[in-house]
């Protein structure tokens, strides 16, 4: 909604800068939230799928923006292009906003339901740790904590 996609439509560099844009942003998000590549430490599923909700929101948003807008983005671009087929821009980019809006939440939802396959495979992985743990040292956490229970009790 700034003057960037008028410089994307009208020249080729511009909408090559915005597709490797698009590219690399999406890529570097989807690898942060579910990557299996080495890289820094993942944040927890909790604060990931709080992440995918803001991301659900804003395509909401956009998608909704362009529904209801009364304006056109980079009008003199597209009455300088003159597609046939076309009777009203604004309609045309309104639907596009429909579109945006219904079909670009089916990403987010999928990624949402990879983070929670993930979130619930490491906590599985972390009860099969804490039980062989247990196992060696006969319970130690469990016995320890029970102590400290009946000190504390009168």
């Amino acid at each position: 909604m700034s003057g960037a996609l008028e410089l994307a439509l009208r020249t080729h560099t511009g909408h090559i800068l915005m597709t490797f844009h698009f590219l690399l942003v999406g890529y570097t998000f989807v690898w942060s939230l579910i990557g299996t590549d080495p890289g820094p430490a993942k944040w927890p599923a909790p604060l990931r799928l709080i992440v995918l909700l803001a991301t659900l929101a804003a395509h909401a948003f956009f998608g909704l923006a362009l529904m209801q807008g009364t304006w056109l983005l980079a009008p003199e671009f597209f009455k300088t292009i003159d597609i046939a087929w076309v009777d009203d821009l604004l309609v045309d980019q309104q639907l596009g906003g429909t579109i945006a809006w219904g079909i670009g939440e089916l990403p987010t939802m999928v990624l949402a339901l990879l983070v929670t396959k993930d979130w619930l495979a490491s906590d599985e992985r972390e009860a099969k740790r804490t039980d062989r743990q247990a196992d060696r040292d006969d319970d130690a956490e469990l016995a320890a904590y029970n102590e400290q229970l009946k000190r504390m009790s009168p």
